[in-house]
């Protein structure tokens, strides 16, 4: 089966893709190789640069021990106390410095034992000066011995930077090397894709030339469905505005044969009831059954549909105690057939549309009074505020969810019980698109039989805090 354009496409950016990671991986041993040889002339050179600071010390410290033999004034001894302290620093950090290499280790262990020497030397020829005098200090300080351990330092320190050199020659050249790999890897890497990107074009471009022959196809031999695929376009378009006319026939057109078609099924329920076989009963009950739950999804539809709308309302500070009020007025008669306990904590004044605040707060107290335990409910409402947005909470006593549900629970639809709990599984979607157009968002902790607790937040645009107890 010979391949199609499409699929030569597909294979050339996996190619795009695949081999500037191969090649980037080899670039990445190159470039580290060029990185490390580039730090081993740098502290090669460092190392040479020690060597030469750690000699000229020590000549430092002998020129100042000569002047005082010489003079003989005690001033002379502090720059030759401070040079010595400084060649111990120089030569602690020469140590350091040339550590990691093998070769110089036998010329550094000779240092340590000669500069050592030389320095106890001096420091008996200063003590000479001071109890013998200028003569007998002099002659051991011009003695063959005193030349001859400045003569052995100066051969190893000369002999250290040779091989010093020698290296700094080797890896100066191994790194030319690493820059001429790294430049053709990176040129390679550049070609390539250049390469690639180049068939690419060309195969979208011959791709792009077959669609548009094949578009000329299609739209000669089917304008028709261009034309309605044209219509699908604009209708889409208006998807807003359709929302809107769903929401109106909803609430007008359908509610009104809905309720006629109840009212019928209700009447012939209570004028037959009983007159008819079981099962002609049964079928009755049906009946009355599937309009009351069609209008109930008929309700909650339109709800969900003017979220949009209802979030788009007036914004301003509310006292959230007060919306909370209203929506345990509306839910008076369930509150009091369920005897639920309802407290509060004091609540925040909060910035933004009444309808949002109130209908959220009466879902949310409506499916904790829906989905209760054994026992009377006990719902609790509270709010924090958390860096930039007021954080609200219901916690009830009921069923509890499954943690796993998380994202479920929000849709649209979406009901995690059967006909035991009646509802239309919208509520919670509309909370979900209430909050998140102001801004916000709602989310839930909960275990199965332990109660759950919902929280949803809104930001905080207002600092005033109204302050009210439960």
């Amino acid at each position: 089966m010979p391949w199609t354009t499409q699929a030569r496409i597909r294979v050339g950016f996996w190619l795009l893709a695949l081999v500037p990671i191969v090649l980037g991986f080899l670039g990445y041993a190159t470039v580290r190789n060029l990185i490390e040889s580039s730090e081993w002339v740098a502290r090669t050179n460092e190392g040479t640069k020690q060597l030469e600071t750690v000699f000229s010390l020590l000549k430092d410290v002998e020129v100042a021990q000569r002047e005082f033999v010489v003079s003989g004034l005690e001033e002379y001894l502090g720059p030759y106390r401070a040079a010595r302290r400084q060649t111990d620093e120089e030569l602690a950090k020469l140590r350091r410095l040339i550590s990691a290499n093998p070769d110089q280790r036998p010329w550094l262990v000779m240092l340590d034992e000669l500069i050592p020497q030389k320095f106890e030397e001096m420091e008996k020829t200063i003590e000479l000066r001071h109890s013998e005098g200028f003569e007998v200090a002099s002659q051991v300080m011009l003695s063959q011995r005193g030349f001859k351990a400045m003569d052995d330092i100066r051969t190893v320190i000369r002999n250290m930077m040779r091989e010093q050199k020698e290296m700094l020659d080797k890896r100066t050249s191994q790194q030319r090397r690493n820059l001429t790999e790294t430049a053709v890897l990176m040129g390679a890497v550049l070609v390539v894709n250049v390469a690639l990107t180049w068939v690419l074009f060309w195969m979208i471009g011959r791709e792009q030339a077959e669609r548009r022959a094949e578009e000329q196809r299609m739209r000669a031999l089917n304008l028709e469905l261009e034309r309605r695929v044209q219509q699908r376009t604009e209708a889409l378009r208006r998807s807003n505005q359709d929302l809107q006319q769903f929401a109106y026939i909803a609430s007008h057109d359908l509610q009104e044969p809905l309720r006629m078609v109840g009212s019928y099924v209700d009447l012939l329920q209570r004028r037959y009831q009983g007159k008819l076989d079981p099962e002609a009963d049964e079928f009755i009950r049906y009946a009355v059954d599937g309009v009351s739950r069609m209008s109930a999804l008929i309700t909650a539809l339109l709800e969900y549909s003017r979220a949009d709308e209802v979030a788009a309302g007036e914004v301003k500070t509310l006292d959230a105690r007060e919306v909370l009020e209203a929506a345990l007025q509306n839910l008076k008669v369930r509150i009091d057939e369920a005897a639920a306990e309802i407290t509060w904590d004091r609540l925040p004044a909060v910035h933004t549309d009444q309808l949002v605040l109130l209908q959220v707060f009466q879902n949310l107290i409506g499916n904790a009074l829906k989905y209760r335990s054994q026992g009377p409910p006990r719902i609790h409402v509270s709010a924090v505020s958390e860096q930039d947005e007021l954080v609200f909470s219901v916690r009830d006593n009921g069923i509890g969810i499954d943690p796993k549900y998380q994202d479920k629970v929000f849709g649209v639809f979406q009901r995690l019980h059967g006909r035991e709990y009646e509802g239309t599984g919208i509520g919670l979607a509309t909370c979900k698109k209430l909050v998140e157009r102001q801004g916000g968002r709602i989310w839930f902790e909960s275990e199965p039989g332990e109660g759950s607790t919902f929280y949803f937040s809104l930001p905080q645009r207002q600092p005033a805090l109204v302050a009210h107890a439960s």
